[in-house]
């Protein structure tokens, strides 16, 4: 007795004529207006979740029936990550300056702060190319179209922070060093938005350890906030220690275990040209 003969495609060969049909089909099974009240959740996400991988993969086959090959890489200006992280790596190029020795100068734009002591909570990246703090400085004037209607914002910025490290009594304002890079109107919050997400600087606010650098403490508001966990571990700036102030929760070993977590974490990238200062 002969064996019936299997109509199913051949699974091992690729029929184009075949997977038309069962496309045409699937079409013709979907109804044309199927209210969601109608199917019951489980069904409704299951069905989502289906016809989401089936999208991707058909697109993935539409794409490579072209006989010409899509470029590997895109540059689009007008995109504002492409342009973030192209600033951001402008940045990074420019030759570092000592803190503590920085001109006034015109513009704003981004910046990043790099350590190179001997304090024990940064040894992980004293000396390396990973920033402990990176932050922007905002124009003068919405929209300032040249470095001269932007102020002088980020230059006093950069002199904000000589004064807080230098207030500090556990800090030498000399283990600092920083870049900083001009940049047209608006684009300073993508590349610092970048910047955070590569580094993950221990001192920036989004990271959530030892915050607080950026505040300077100019209003009896900011006076009475709880004391920051920089200014816990890095006492001296005054208005930051009056009576007002509330005590941090977190002890200064809380804290700097919090901090060696994070390099645990996130290591450290690169070693620099400068030699870590001897303990």
């Amino acid at each position: 007795m002969g064996s019936r003969k299997d109509k199913r495609p051949n699974s091992g060969k690729f029929s184009p004529k075949e997977a038309i049909r069962l496309m045409r089909e699937l079409l013709a099974a979907l109804p044309g207006n199927q209210p969601a009240a109608r199917i019951s959740g489980a069904i409704r996400n299951e069905l989502r979740e289906t016809i989401a991988v089936l999208v991707g993969r058909l697109q993935e086959f539409s794409a490579g029936l072209d006989p010409v090959l899509l470029p590997a890489n895109v540059l689009d200006p007008s995109d504002p990550q492409v342009m973030g992280t192209l600033i951001a790596n402008t940045l990074l190029s420019q030759q570092r300056r000592p803190v503590n020795d920085l001109p006034r100068f015109y513009g704003s734009g981004v910046y990043a702060l790099y350590y190179h002591g001997d304090f024990d909570a940064y040894a992980p990246i004293s000396g390396t190319e990973t920033p402990i703090y990176v932050g922007k400085a905002d124009p003068a004037e919405h929209g300032a179209g040249s470095v001269v209607e932007q102020g002088e914002r980020l230059s006093s910025r950069l002199h904000d922070h000589q004064r807080s490290i230098t207030a500090a009594r556990n800090l030498r304002i000399e283990d600092f060093e920083c870049r900083y890079l001009v940049v047209k109107s608006a684009w300073q919050n993508t590349a610092e938005t970048y910047l955070i997400e590569k580094f993950k600087p221990i001192w920036n606010n989004e990271v959530g350890i030892c915050y607080g650098f950026g505040k300077h403490g100019d209003s009896s508001e900011t006076r009475k906030n709880t004391r920051s966990p920089w200014d816990t571990l890095h006492p001296g700036r005054r208005w930051a220690l009056t009576g007002s102030t509330i005590q941090n929760p977190l002890s200064v070993d809380e804290i700097k275990a919090k901090i060696l977590q994070h390099f645990k974490k996130y290591p450290p990238v690169g070693a620099s040209r400068l030699p870590k200062n001897p303990s």
